[in-house]
C-alpha cells in the first residue's frame, strides 16, 4: 500500500488523549510515513475546530498514545465558491471531491445530469466514502474546515440547494461567450460554478444555465477531463479570495 505524508491529522472530535492499535492506518502512517518516535509531536487538527499538536509515545505493547495540545479555534478558510458537478464515473468523482475539498469550496453538490449514467448514483461512494475523501482533502490542505457536500437529482435543484448566487458561471468548450479568465469578482461576491458530467453540458441544459444567469466560459479549445476542469478553474477564481483580495475567511 502506498502511502502520501499527510500534512495534517484530522479527528471528528476534540479529545485530550487518544489511544491507536499500531495496525491503524493512521498508526501505520506516524510509523512508516512520518517515521515518528516517542516524544514527538506531530500536527492534529478538529474538523470545524482546533488545530494543536499531538505528543506521541509508543508503548511498545502493540499500541501508540496521543496526548494533545489545542491551540484555538482554526478560521474558516474556505472560499465563497459554491462547485457544482454533473455526476460522473465514481473513480472521476472521487477525484473532485478529494481536490475540491483541498482547494477550499465552501459547497460542493453534484447532480445527475441528462448525460450522466444512472448507475453512477449507486456506487458505494455515495455511502460513506465521500466523507473519508472530503477529510482527506482538507488534511492535504493543512485545514480543519470542510465543505457541505451533497448529491441531488438534477441541475435545477442543485442550483436551488446552494446557498450563493452572485457570480454565476458555467464551464463550457463548445459554446462559451467568454474565457474564464475575463472573470472578475467583485469583493466579498461568493461564485456558482457549474462543471458538466463527463460527456457535456445536453443543449437543453445549456439554455436552462442562460435563462438562470450563468454565463458559459471555457478555459481554452482543449477538452478536459471534468477533475481537470474542476482544478484549473476552481484554482484560478480561488485567487480572488485570498486576504488583501476582500476575502479574509469571515
Amino acid at each position: 500500500m502506498a502511502f502520501v505524508p499527510l500534512n495534517l491529522f484530522l479527528l471528528k472530535q476534540e479529545v485530550a488523549s487518544l489511544e491507536w492499535s499500531v495496525d491503524d492506518p493512521r498508526a501505520i502512517h506516524l510509523k512508516k510515513v512520518l517515521r515518528t518516535e516517542t516524544g514527538d509531536r506531530v500536527d492534529f487538527g478538529v474538523v470545524d475546530g482546533p488545530r494543536g499538536k499531538g505528543l506521541v509515545k509508543w508503548t511498545g505493547s502493540g499500541t501508540v498514545q496521543i496526548s494533545f495540545e489545542w491551540n484555538g479555534p482554526h478560521p474558516n478558510d474556505l472560499v465563497p465558491i459554491s462547485l457544482l458537478v454533473g455526476l460522473s464515473r465514481p473513480q472521476t468523482c472521487r477525484k473532485v471531491i478529494e481536490q475540491a475539498s483541498a482547494l477550499g469550496v465552501s459547497e460542493l453538490i453534484f447532480f445527475r445530469a441528462e448525460k450522466s449514467q444512472p448507475s453512477y448514483e449507486k456506487s458505494s461512494l455515495w455511502d460513506e466514502e465521500w466523507q473519508r475523501l472530503l477529510i482527506k482533502g482538507a488534511e492535504q490542505a493543512f485545514s480543519c474546515h470542510l465543505p457541505r457536500c451533497e448529491k441531488v437529482n438534477c441541475l435545477e435543484t442543485a442550483i436551488q440547494s446552494s446557498l450563493f448566487s452572485t457570480t454565476r458561471l458555467a464551464l463550457d468548450v463548445y459554446e462559451a461567450s467568454q474565457s474564464l479568465s475575463e472573470v472578475t469578482i467583485p469583493n466579498n461576491e461568493n461564485t456558482l460554478l457549474a462543471v458538466g458530467p463527463e460527456r457535456g453540458w445536453s443543449q437543453s441544459e445549456r439554455e436552462f444555465l442562460r435563462d438562470q444567469k450563468f454565463t458559459l466560459s471555457h478555459m481554452g479549445q482543449r477538452v478536459l477531463r471534468v477533475e481537470t476542469a474542476v482544478v484549473a478553474s476552481v484554482g484560478y477564481l480561488s485567487a480572488n479570495y485570498w486576504p488583501g483580495r476582500g476575502w479574509a475567511g469571515e
